[in-house]
């Protein structure tokens, strides 16, 4: 009898054992125990049939990056070109091919200059002054011909006067008051005149004459006397110009030049 009521204690602690899953195994869980079990059950959607169930994307998690070492060296994919550490990054392609280009294309050869001819030069010596005008003025007025005037002077007289001055009426009050103060040998030049209104008190042969001649004057009282040298002008010109041009123009001018004559130009 105690070995009976010592088995069905024993098969109720199994029974009991087995019913809170302390073996392992249990009853099931009720639907609202494994409801309240699951995670997220807000996310639960109830297909119909039709739809076909979302994929299932694996997460793929980035790796850390490494930095090359001589124990971890970097990764060299085939026909990949890595730079050593600390070095500059490589040009972009394009850049390269434009310099690569540059280098290879061959130098333009400079341009042909282009030399202008030579200057020609002719000189004519013992040019009056209206002929030397005349010639100065054609001459100008050639392109490409360029001019060069020097004038030389002999001296033959020295020409003792009072400058201009300024009108008829003026010049004559001036001979009057050189006659009121005893000077005789005097005109005044008209208008027309090369040195119009001026006074003229004489014209010597000498310098020395010519300063005797204002001394006297000024011991009469006279001022504002000038000596100015007078004698015959002379030109001699340079013209220079490409050669063919200045051939046949100093060959026009060489038969119109009375008393004029070629001579060599200058340096």
């Amino acid at each position: 009898m105690r070995f009976l009521i010592i088995l069905l204690l024993l098969i109720n602690v199994l029974v009991l054992a087995a019913w809170q899953g302390w073996l392992g195994e249990g009853q099931s869980p009720s639907e609202p125990q494994r409801l309240t079990n699951q995670l997220h059950p807000e996310r639960i959607r109830l297909l119909d049939g039709t739809e076909p169930p979302p994929a299932r994307v694996p997460a793929v998690e980035a790796a850390p990056a490494v930095e090359p070492s001589v124990d971890n060296p970097p990764v060299v994919l085939p026909g990949e070109v890595v730079a050593p550490q600390g070095a500059e990054p490589a040009e972009p392609a394009n850049e390269a091919l434009a310099v690569a280009d540059t280098e290879t294309a061959p130098a333009q050869e400079p341009a042909t200059e282009v030399l202008a001819a030579p200057l020609a030069c002719v000189a004519f010596d013992g040019v009056g002054d209206e002929q030397a005008a005349l010639l100065m003025g054609d001459a100008l007025a050639q392109p490409g011909l360029q001019t060069k005037d020097e004038p030389t002077m002999e001296v033959t007289s020295w020409w003792v006067h009072i400058p201009s001055q300024g009108s008829r009426e003026a010049a004559d009050r001036k001979v009057a008051e050189l006659r009121g103060q005893g000077v005789k040998d005097l005109f005044a030049i008209g208008e027309r005149g090369a040195r119009p209104f001026t006074v003229s008190l004489g014209l010597f042969k000498s310098a020395e004459s010519a300063a005797e001649q204002r001394r006297r004057l000024e011991k009469r009282g006279v001022t504002g006397i000038a000596i100015e040298e007078r004698g015959n002008t002379t030109h001699r010109i340079e013209v220079r110009g490409p050669d063919e041009q200045l051939a046949g123009w100093a060959s026009d001018w060489s038969g119109r030049l009375d008393g004029a004559t070629k001579a060599e130009c200058l340096p």
